[in-house]
C-alpha cells in the first residue's frame, strides 16, 4: 500500500514537471517567433516596423481558440488553491524573471516591448494548465462589459487626462503660451489595439491578476498591492538601460511604482481586469497623437525653479487625490448590482 502511494506521488510529480516544461517551451517558442519578426523587420518605415506588432496581435487569436477548446475538455477550479507564502512568492518571482528574460533582450535589441504576447500566454497557461484554475478567479472576466469599460474610461480620465489638462493650463498661466498644439488621431488608432490587447492584457494579467490575487490570499490588501506595485516599478527599469541613465531609471521606476499602487487599489475594488486593461491601453495610446508646442515648455524652463516644480508636481498631486476619492467612493465590484 505504501509503495503504491509513493508511486502515485512520483507519477504526480512527473506529470507536474512535464506540464511546466511544456508551458515553458510554448512561452519561449512564441517569444522566438515575435523576436524573430523584430529582427527580420526592424523599425524603419512605418509599415515594416508594424510587422512584429501585427504578429503579436494575430497570435492571440489561435491562443484564444486553443483556450476555448481547453475549457471544454478540462475541469477547472473556480477558486484559487490555498498555498503557503513561500510557494506563492516563489512562483511570483519565477514568472517575473521569466518575463524579464524576454523583456530585457527585446528592449535592448529592438527598443520595443515585444514580450507582451508571450507573457499573455505564460500568465494564462500558468493559471489554467499548471494551477488548474479558471482565469475568472484572477479577474479575467467580461461580466458587465459596458460597466467595465465605463469604469476604465473614468479611471483614465481622472488619473491621466486630468493631469495633462492641469499641466497644460498651468503652463499657459506661467508662460502665456499654449502647450497643446493639435492632435493626430492616426497614431492613437494605430497603436491602441497593441497597447490594449497585448500590453494591457499582459501587464494587468501578471501584476494585478496573478500576483495581487495570489498575494491577497496571504496578506492584507495593502501589502498585496505594495508588493505587486514594487515589482511593477522594477519592471520598467529596462527602458533606461541603453544608453544607461541612472537618474531616468530611478524616476521611471518610482513613477510606475505609484501608478501600480493606484491600479492595484482600483483592481481591489472592481475585482475585474477589464477596466484596467482598457485604461492601460488608453494610457499608452492617447498620448501618441498629442502634438505639443515646444516653445511653451522652453519658456517654462526660464521660469523660477519653484514655479517649474509646482507646474509639474501639482497636476500629479491633484489627479492622484481625485483618483483615490473616485475609486474609494464611486467604484464597486464590477459584478455587483
Amino acid at each position: 500500500m505504501q509503495l503504491t502511494v509513493i508511486a502515485l506521488r512520483r507519477q504526480k510529480r512527473t506529470l507536474a514537471t512535464k506540464t511546466i516544461i511544456e508551458v515553458l517551451l510554448a512561452y519561449f517558442a512564441i517569444a522566438l517567433v515575435v523576436l524573430s519578426c523584430g529582427y527580420l523587420f526592424p523599425q524603419g518605415g512605418e509599415q515594416v516596423s508594424a510587422v512584429p506588432v501585427v504578429v503579436s496581435i494575430a497570435l492571440l487569436l489561435p491562443f484564444y481558440i486553443l483556450y476555448r477548446s481547453y475549457l471544454g475538455t478540462t475541469e477547472l477550479s473556480k477558486e484559487i488553491e490555498p498555498r503557503d507564502n513561500g510557494t506563492v512568492l516563489f512562483w511570483i518571482l519565477i514568472l517575473f524573471m521569466l518575463a524579464m528574460s524576454v523583456r530585457i533582450p527585446s528592449v535592448l535589441l529592438f527598443n520595443a516591448p515585444y514580450e507582451k504576447t508571450p507573457l499573455v500566454l505564460l500568465t494564462i497557461l500558468t493559471m489554467l494548465v499548471i494551477e488548474k484554475t479558471d482565469i475568472s478567479a484572477f479577474g479575467f472576466t467580461t461580466r458587465r462589459f459596458g460597466k467595465s469599460l465605463l469604469y476604465g474610461l473614468l479611471f483614465f480620465l481622472v488619473l491621466n487626462l486630468l493631469n495633462v489638462v492641469i499641466l497644460y493650463g498651468l503652463t499657459y498661466v506661467v508662460t502665456g503660451q499654449m502647450a497643446f498644439q493639435s492632435y493626430n488621431v492616426i497614431p492613437f488608432v494605430s497603436v491602441m489595439p497593441f497597447m490594449t490587447l497585448c500590453v494591457g492584457l499582459s501587464e494587468e494579467g501578471l501584476f494585478r491578476g496573478y500576483m495581487q490575487t495570489h498575494l491577497e490570499k496571504l496578506y492584507s490588501p495593502g501589502i498585496a498591492i505594495l508588493i505587486q506595485a514594487t515589482l511593477f516599478g522594477v519592471w520598467h527599469f529596462v527602458w533606461d538601460l541603453s544608453p544607461l541613465d541612472p537618474f531616468g531609471m530611478v524616476e521611471y521606476v518610482v513613477a510606475t511604482f505609484f501608478i501600480g499602487l493606484l491600479f492595484g487599489y482600483f483592481y481591489n475594488k472592481t475585482r475585474s481586469l477589464t477596466p484596467l486593461v482598457f485604461a492601460h491601453g488608453l494610457w499608452n495610446s492617447v498620448a501618441q497623437g498629442t502634438i505639443e508646442n515646444p516653445a511653451a515648455f522652453n519658456a517654462l524652463g526660464t521660469a523660477p525653479l519653484l514655479i517649474q516644480i509646482l507646474v509639474f508636481i501639482l497636476p500629479y498631486v491633484v489627479s492622484v487625490l481625485l483618483t483615490i476619492f473616485f475609486v474609494k467612493y464611486f467604484v464597486k465590484r464590477v459584478d455587483s448590482s
